[in-house]
């Protein structure tokens, strides 16, 4: 059989499967009542439209469209651009995927669309982290100070839900915003202006509840845009992910098949579903220090091994999810430095690559010395006060391992959508199947590090229930693995057409996914 024909061959075995995929996933969610989770445990519920579905989604399919023409059209020819042009080309789809999920994200239905938006942020049920910080916004350093102290109380349910269980980053990140919108002139102006018309509407409802209740109304001008703003930095945080990843991506693949990467990423509808919360703004953190760490061990650099423990560090302050990824990259360091020379050379190559892993230490050292210093407060103490709250949820919520353990890769796959996840799943096969001659097997390391410890994850049991938000910041990964998938079909005109089709098919599951699922229990609210 000619290498044209078995390449044609492989191509339609893709393309079906990734049609069935998404044909599994959308009858799932729309024409069966099969529990999404675990009885009695966690299960997600299912939004339902109120006016007619095209009616209610034409935003989203508008720019869908612009979002896809502007990937596939551009993906023809992308590896001929100059680095400039390709440049510009991913700052330009940052910026329609900005607007592409703030559209999909006000095409769900109802209060799940935009106007979820204040009632998430601001009431303590989704997290609390507003309330903390309007409390506290005039007393800064007394706040971190008695941060440990606060998050000890076992007898508080939040120490061991959202408040108890990460660092003071977040809260802090929003003290800073209430300041700016306070102190900078125009930019509570700015906030205020551009906010929609339903993000609005939420927010006067929460005034008028606590008039109603006899309090004066919290969200004046100043606080409705902290909402909004923290908002708009989640969208744009989430888009630009695909920055990061399409330069990872390049270490494996051409600029081409790493453009189809990125622009798959914004197609993933766990982003749309749980935003505004931070979740979706950690996976930009995640592929930043990814990159900055894999380019300090190529270049054997300080100064980037520095950098890349300064955003490690304000990933840590905003939530210990990133422990993980700290071992991914110790794990990188080790085995990608014995890997770089002869066996016998290892101790001494070891020795000589110390710059990177010192970087990051002296980092460390100096962040926790800024925290004691000028917040007064001990980061490390509350690193582990932060474990051992985290620790006790499942004191207070039954899971059942088993059932998680089959339960959370299918929901993995289909926060992803099941199309960018069957090309994912294809992509490691590959990296396990590449020998030790072929181009780029050295480096498949620093992929199979990261499933090896994802696989850890998920066998220990530490994340039973809420998969689809909590591993967001992993799911970059995932697609850095679904463009070694997409490099088997990219590369022809014939492959193009089939990549466009997979791209369109994972959008559409996109919408379908996204206005479906409830990410902040409204239903249970309506009901």
């Amino acid at each position: 059989m000619s290498g044209s024909s078995s390449r044609l061959i492989l191509s339609s075995l893709i393309l079906a499967t990734v049609v069935c995929g998404a044909a599994v996933q959308i009858g799932l969610l729309w024409f069966s009542s099969i529990p999404l989770g675990i009885p009695g445990e966690w299960v997600w519920p299912r939004l339902k439209p109120i006016v007619p579905l095209l009616a209610m989604i034409w935003p989203a399919m508008l720019m869908g469209a612009v979002l896809a023409g502007y990937v596939c059209l551009n993906a023809l020819n992308f590896n001929h651009f100059q680095r400039r042009s390709r440049g510009l080309l991913l700052l330009g789809l940052w910026g329609i995927g900005i607007v592409w999920i703030l559209s999909l994200v006000g095409s769900a239905p109802g209060i799940a669309g935009l106007n979820r938006i204040p009632f998430v942020l601001f009431y303590t049920r989704s997290s609390g982290y507003f309330t903390q910080a309007y409390e506290h916004r005039h007393n800064v350093r007394e706040f971190l100070k008695g941060y440990r102290e606060r998050i000890e109380d076992s007898s508080n349910p939040e120490n061991h839900l959202h408040l108890g269980t990460h660092p003071p980053g977040l809260t802090s990140a929003l003290i800073g915003m209430m300041w700016m919108t306070e102190n900078v002139p125009g930019v509570s102006s700015l906030f205020t202006v551009t906010q929609p018309q339903a993000f609005q509407e939420s927010v006067e409802t929460i005034r008028q509840f606590e008039l109603a209740n006899g309090k004066p109304p919290t969200l004046q001008q100043n606080e409705a845009a902290v909402l909004w703003m923290a908002a708009l930095l989640t969208a744009v945080m989430a888009a630009g992910t695909c920055l990061p990843l399409y330069l990872l991506a390049r270490r494996f693949v051409d600029p081409s098949t790493a453009w189809w990467g990125a622009g798959c990423w914004l197609l993933v509808p766990a982003i749309p579903i749980f935003l505004p919360k931070s979740d979706v703004c950690f996976p930009l953190l995640a592929m930043g220090a990814q990159f900055l760490w894999l380019t300090a061990l190529d270049r054997n650099r300080f100064s980037t091994g520095f950098w890349t423990g300064v955003v490690m560090c304000v990933a840590l302050s905003l939530t210990l999810a990133f422990s993980p990824i700290a071992l991914m990259f110790l794990l990188q360091g080790i085995v990608l430095t014995v890997l770089s020379g002869p066996l016998s050379q290892w101790k001494s190559s070891l020795i000589q690559r110390w710059r990177p892993p010192v970087g990051a230490i002296v980092a460390l050292l100096a962040w926790l010395l800024v925290c004691g210093i000028a917040g007064q407060m001990n980061l490390l103490g509350i690193w582990i006060q932060n474990l051992k709250n985290h620790a006790a949820f499942y004191a207070h919520n039954v899971r059942t391992y088993p059932a998680w353990l089959l339960e959370i890769p299918i929901e993995l796959a289909f926060s992803l959508g099941l199309p960018v996840a069957i090309l994912a799943v294809l992509g490691v096969v590959g990296l396990f199947r590449q020998h030790r001659g072929e181009h780029n097997a050295g480096k498949r390391w620093e992929l199979l590090i990261p499933v090896a410890v994802w696989l850890v994850l998920w066998l220990s049991g530490k994340n039973m229930g809420e998969a689809a938000r909590l591993w967001v910041f992993l799911m970059p990964y995932a697609l850095w693995c679904a463009t070694l998938g997409i490099q088997k079909l990219n590369g022809t005109r014939s492959g193009w057409r089939v990549l466009s089709i997979c791209f369109l098919v994972q959008l559409v599951v996109a919408i379908a996914t996204a206005i479906r699922i409830d990410g902040f229990g409204f239903e249970e609210l309506r009901m």
